[in-house]
């Protein structure tokens, strides 16, 4: 242990309530002595740090002498500096352990928990995607070169229940940075073609994930039921749940997960009951998930349009995130019309109910002329026949995978039509896990639409770096995703971008009368980014 170029070396993780002595003069030696009492608090933050609850043990512990000098109080601290930040978190360690106590699923704060591969007679085995599938991906254009060929599934088979249960990743996933993803269940028509799901989504979570730095690896459980007589409703989700959280315990705190097409936030917190590895806001229930996601759309669609007053858009789903977003852009002044396979689902008032079996009626709603196609429902909802036909100025919405192919999507961006992609639009949900992941006592404290708001503000913020970067770098605006990702396309000497996005949330919303506006913020961080 010592100062080294500036820096102190240490392997804690918390410290609670010390300084050093005053009339300690030399400063490396009181520096030491406050790191020592860093080093004393591990113990109460043992648990925190070994379940994966800080990114990094290495790097909360790398600290210039000027933070320690900030946390003695000769210097106001700097909470935008990522390493006060880490030891000013780490002060609040012992208030969060009460609360983990209180908190009947301690999420955060158990230890390994031990368990036998061999009781349930399959061992861990990832197997690696072929590069050439991995590559076939519609998702892997948008990683770094060096992921378009990393990605891999686990699979268990699950004969009793009728299912086969896998979890796709997008790279290695580790206790450091850990996969996270939905658990989605569905029938499909062969394993190939589920096996292929789970790489997508996983690739497509990877480039949410590495866009908002959320401190999470790309991932997604898939369930395919087609052994439940070919339907969902067949399958024991009571069962299908302890499997589940089974399979998690093995995978030892590298895999977390929530819902999904057809799991809901009953089902999450059965398995939270089971095993310690659930993000979906069970810390603080009054906030939902699927509304963070429709206000980063939203953000995402002010951006592409600047102004709602006057504007027109088709959304397609008015499910839990797609009603949403209707309901709060017509509150804005949109003129939207709305389709749902249950007509009654896309009656939203102020909206134009253009469903099936309604006075209304549009059978080729993708050729209606409006400023945006907002897709929130079923994956490869535009084929290359609705591609030909489109009607709309840009599409910006929740839908993961939303063209039928890539070549599809290729025909759309080609025509001038602005893409925004999945990864950046529909990222609320993640950035929430964030939250409730790095920073648990703000996220228990938090009034949902502050949440919300802050993902809108975000996602605002990054579509609108994308558009700019899409235009200074002369390509269409999905290609322009690596370049934004806070984890890949970032400047290396940006010190601030470590820092998890979860983290910023309680800054953002003690400030939120100041803040700058998103998409100044955006334009700014699009120039600074070296385009050459």
């Amino acid at each position: 242990m010592g100062v080294l170029n500036g820096q102190i070396r240490g392997t804690g993780s918390s410290m609670v309530g010390w300084s050093a002595p005053s009339n300690v003069d030399d400063h490396e030696v009181r520096s030491e002595m406050l790191h020592q009492a860093w080093k004393n608090g591990c113990a109460a933050a043992g648990s925190l740090t070994r379940a994966g609850r800080v990114r990094s043990v290495t790097d909360a512990c790398y600290a210039s002498t000027n933070c320690f000098r900030r946390l003695e109080g000769e210097m106001n601290a700097d909470l935008s500096c990522p390493h006060c930040y880490d030891f000013q978190r780490a002060m609040q360690t012992m208030e969060e352990k009460n609360g983990y106590n209180k908190f009947s699923n301690p999420i955060r704060g158990v230890d390994k928990i031990s368990w036998s591969p061999s009781q349930q007679g399959q061992e861990i085995a990832w197997r690696s995607v072929e590069p050439s599938d991995a590559r076939a991906s519609m998702i892997a254009p948008l990683l770094p070169e060096g992921l378009r060929h990393s990605a891999r599934v686990l699979k268990r088979s699950l004969p009793h229940l009728g299912v086969n249960l896998m979890v796709g990743a997008a790279a290695e996933i580790t206790r450091d940075r850990p996969g996270n993803g939905g658990f989605r269940l569905w029938v499909y028509s062969d394993a190939e073609t589920a096996e292929r799901e789970a790489v997508g989504l996983a690739q497509g979570m990877e480039v949410k994930h590495a866009t908002y730095n959320t401190g999470f690896a790309g991932a997604k459980v898939v369930c395919d039921a087609s052994g439940a007589n070919e339907s969902v409703l067949k399958v024991n989700k009571n069962e299908l749940m302890k499997a589940t959280a089974a399979l998690l315990h093995e995978l030892n705190g590298t895999m977390y997960t929530g819902c999904d097409l057809n799991t809901t936030t009953n089902d999450m917190e059965a398995l939270s009951r089971e095993c310690p590895y659930v993000l979906a806001a069970v810390a603080n229930e009054s906030v939902n998930p699927n509304n963070a996601t429709a206000y980063g759309v939203l953000g995402a669609i002010e951006s592409v349009l600047e102004d709602f007053k006057g504007k027109t858009a088709v959304v397609h789903g008015c499910g839990s995130v797609g009603g949403t977003v209707a309901r709060e852009l017509v509150r804005a002044g949109v003129r939207v019309y709305t389709v749902d396979a249950i007509a009654a689902k896309a009656d939203i008032p102020g909206a134009t109910n253009i469903s099936k079996g309604t006075s209304n009626y549009v059978e080729e709603f993708w050729k209606l002329k409006v400023d945006a196609l907002v897709p929130c429902s079923i994956s490869g909802l535009i084929s290359m026949e609705v591609a030909q036909n489109l009607g709309c100025k840009a599409i910006v919405g929740a839908t993961n995978l939303p063209f039928r192919s890539i070549e599809v999507q290729e025909l759309v961006e080609g025509s001038g039509i602005v893409f925004v992609p999945e990864g950046v639009s529909s990222a609320g949900a993640v950035i929430v896990d964030s939250i409730e992941h790095f920073d648990l006592k703000a996220f228990k404290e938090a009034q949902p639409i502050d949440i919300y708001e802050f993902c809108r503000h975000v996602v605002l913020e990054k579509t609108t770096e994308l558009l700019l970067t899409a235009g200074l770098r002369d390509i269409v605006a999905s290609r322009a995703t690596k370049f934004i990702s806070e984890e890949y396309g970032a400047p290396e000497n940006h010190d601030g971008l470590k820092m998890p996005i979860g983290r910023t949330f309680r800054f953002w919303a003690q400030g939120r009368g100041s803040v700058i506006s998103p998409g100044a913020a955006g334009t700014r961080r699009a120039l600074n980014r070296d385009i050459s």
